[in-house]
């Protein structure tokens, strides 16, 4: 940023204009540019496509920056930003995003890895003041992105993210606004693969309708512990345990989603807590099943049937790593079970607690 003064003054003078036009262009004032070109202040980041603009060069140009990052070393930053949680404040780890953003504020791809890395981490905000700065950079990097990006798919992408932070400010009412309560899906995925097969790419086609399938799947098994965990069901909890059993035994579910399936079985578990020990049981030896999975591959999981998922993966800013943090979710998952009362007299709950250590441990290799 230190050479972007000597730039704004030196296009301002090749494009014939004073500090007053450029200041009416960019509905800024005269102060403000003189500022800029004494490097006393910087421009505000969102300002940046805009002076690009007037002076029809790239943002690149103007920030003397010309190195675009790969798909590469977004994965490599973006793996790095989400393991810094663990080592570093939350403040340091949100100054790190924050200058990753300066520096490549014209990089839309990267910037929606650095959306998905906020809203993940979120949760590790120790207070409202986190939550409040955290939010403030997501809607920075939204705007940009919804002002600069040609791509409609991350437009959209970034406008999610913005949704999920007013969810975490608790903002319903944006949420609400922002979000239809049913949106019309029109099946683009299966469009895109019935074009693929005319033009006789199958293997394009094959990945497309796995990931479609995948992901939808995915976005199932959320909703479905949504709607057990805050009871927005209308059959019984008998009912439900039925259709996940077969929805497991068809789609292999505990598997491919753990993450997902383990708020599942922790809520049967605590259904029958205080009815049914051995049933408790049951389902909390299938919650560690679920946690063994995680410990051992925090990853997006692959089986016979969806085996073509690699493209998709290969797009994504972690790979195949589950986006979320590795050493909280566990202890999370791990310490949800060990202090609970509903679970401490059940019956043999000992080699519950025997299991789900040994398990933990794994992480650790010990």
């Amino acid at each position: 940023m230190i050479q972007i003064s000597k730039i704004i003054k030196q296009e301002r003078l090749r494009c014939g204009m004073t500090q007053e036009t450029l200041a009416e262009h960019l509905n800024t004032t005269k102060t403000s540019i003189s500022k800029w070109e004494n490097a006393t202040l910087y421009p505000d980041i969102t300002m940046l496509p805009k002076l690009a603009k007037v002076f029809n060069i790239s943002v690149d140009d103007l920030l003397n920056y010309n190195k675009i990052l790969s798909d590469k070393k977004i994965k490599e930053i973006s793996i790095s930003l989400s393991k810094m949680i663990n080592h570093t404040s939350y403040d340091e780890y949100l100054v790190a995003v924050r200058e990753y953003y300066i520096s490549h504020c014209n990089e839309f791809k990267f910037l929606n890895a650095l959306l998905g890395i906020l809203a993940n981490n979120v949760l590790y905000c120790e207070n409202l003041y986190q939550v409040k700065h955290t939010a403030n950079l997501v809607y920075k990097i939204v705007k940009t992105t919804e002002a600069n990006s040609e791509s409609i798919h991350l437009k959209k992408h970034a406008q999610g993210y913005k949704t999920l932070m007013y969810m975490f400010e608790g903002d319903y009412s944006a949420v609400i606004e922002n979000t239809p309560d049913f949106d019309l899906k029109i099946g683009e995925n299966a469009t895109l693969t019935i074009a693929y097969l005319q033009q006789g790419n199958t293997t394009k086609a094959r990945n497309v309708i796995q990931t479609d399938m995948y992901q939808s799947l995915m976005i199932f098994m959320h909703d479905f512990a949504l709607m057990l965990n805050y009871d927005l069901h209308s059959v019984s909890i008998e009912s439900l345990e039925t259709k996940l059993y077969y929805l497991n035994k068809a789609l292999n579910v505990d598997y491919l989603y753990p993450h997902l399936s383990i708020n599942c079985y922790y809520k049967f578990a605590l259904y029958y807590a205080k009815s049914a020990n051995s049933k408790a049981i049951e389902y909390l030896k299938k919650y560690c099943q679920c946690f063994d999975y995680l410990v051992t591959d925090f990853v997006y999981q692959k089986d016979e049937f969806f085996n073509e998922l690699d493209e998709w993966l290969n797009t994504l800013p972690l790979n195949d790593r589950l986006p979320a943090n590795y050493e909280n979710t566990l202890n999370t998952i791990y310490l949800r079970v060990l202090d609970n009362e509903n679970f401490s007299d059940l019956e043999n709950f000992e080699v519950i607690k025997k299991d789900i250590l040994r398990i933990y441990n794994k992480k650790d290799g010990t």
